[in-house]
């Protein structure tokens, strides 16, 4: 689940500017295998929890899967990474003339770009979900706060949500329940990257969580700055927890008219299910450091899942 926007929940932070050199240093067209590779490697290495997931998307389009997840990872991490929000922006620009670009068959030399032109030979992907994630980002590069759950929702929708659709779409698959479920499974995955996210932002003095909740509980900003945990911020997290639980159940109340061929795409809800009930388990203390260590028992949950087709 997906910078420290995707970061707290897949490692996005860190490593984070070893991918952008392909944008900047790439001057040649790479063979299949080769941009295959660094999008699997760029997603297996940031986005650790979709990668797990991808692997049950069937073969024939998992290379599509796997760019599309590449693609959110580069421009997820772009806030974290740059010193300047406007440097920020002239990054999302170059993203999008890219796009623009390769919906045109002119793709820029980069592996992301030239696996998904690849996928736009044999399969119908909307241009229309890329731009809305790139919209999403510029508009968030000033790492603003969140006012209300619903904005976050907002944006979880315009980013993980289009993530999903798109990721529908790799599979050959319209559905409208299956859009329904992608739409909240989007929200819920969103709004668990925000509270995972937190204890990165914080090291930075930075917060997103929504300023409203914060208010309902009397958190003050500067001290979990200064303090981390408190009963003030877990009573907080435990609001934002259980609207993701809401959307995880309502997204889960259109399976029953969800075609199978759906559910690679909407697995990354396991995931989303895993970690909430580690921060139950954590009593809501996102600081707990058991949040920060990769699961032993996902992997097995992401093939149960995929076994039965649930999601």
């Amino acid at each position: 689940m997906i910078a420290r926007s995707l970061r707290q929940s897949t490692g996005l932070a860190g490593a984070a500017r070893g991918s952008h050199a392909a944008m900047l240093q790439s001057r040649r067209l790479l063979s299949t295998a080769e941009a295959d590779k660094y999008c699997m490697d760029l997603v297996r290495t940031h986005d650790y929890e979709n990668y797990l997931a991808n692997i049950f998307t069937p073969s024939r389009s998992r290379a599509a899967a796997v760019a599309i997840r590449a693609f959110n990872v580069e421009t997820a991490q772009i806030r974290d990474i740059v010193s300047e929000p406007n440097i920020g922006k002239m990054r999302i620009q170059w993203w999008r003339d890219g796009i623009d670009k390769t919906f045109k068959g002119s793709p820029p030399s980069h592996p992301v770009m030239q696996t998904i032109a690849r996928t736009l030979e044999t399969t119908r992907l909307s241009q229309t979900w890329f731009k809305k994630i790139l919209n999403a980002r510029e508009a968030y590069m000033q790492d603003k706060q969140y006012d209300t759950i619903a904005e976050l929702e907002d944006y979880a929708e315009n980013t993980s949500s289009s993530v999903t659709y798109l990721h529908l779409e790799a599979l050959g698959l319209q559905n409208v329940h299956a859009e329904h479920a992608a739409s909240h499974i989007g929200k819920a995955i969103g709004i668990c990257i925000a509270i995972r996210a937190t204890p990165f932002d914080v090291s930075r003095r930075k917060f997103h969580l929504p300023a409203e909740v914060m208010a309902q509980h009397s958190v003050v900003t500067e001290e979990v700055f200064r303090n981390g945990p408190s009963t003030e911020l877990t009573d907080a997290i435990f609001t934002i927890a259980t609207r993701a639980n809401d959307q995880l159940l309502t997204a889960r109340s259109f399976a029953k008219d969800v075609p199978k061929q759906a559910v690679p795409a909407l697995l990354p809800l396991i995931a989303c299910e895993h970690y909430l009930k580690a921060l139950e388990k954590a009593n809501f203390n996102v600081f707990d450091p058991e949040l920060q260590k990769k699961s032993l028992a996902l992997p097995f949950k992401l093939w149960t899942s995929a076994r039965q087709s649930k999601y």
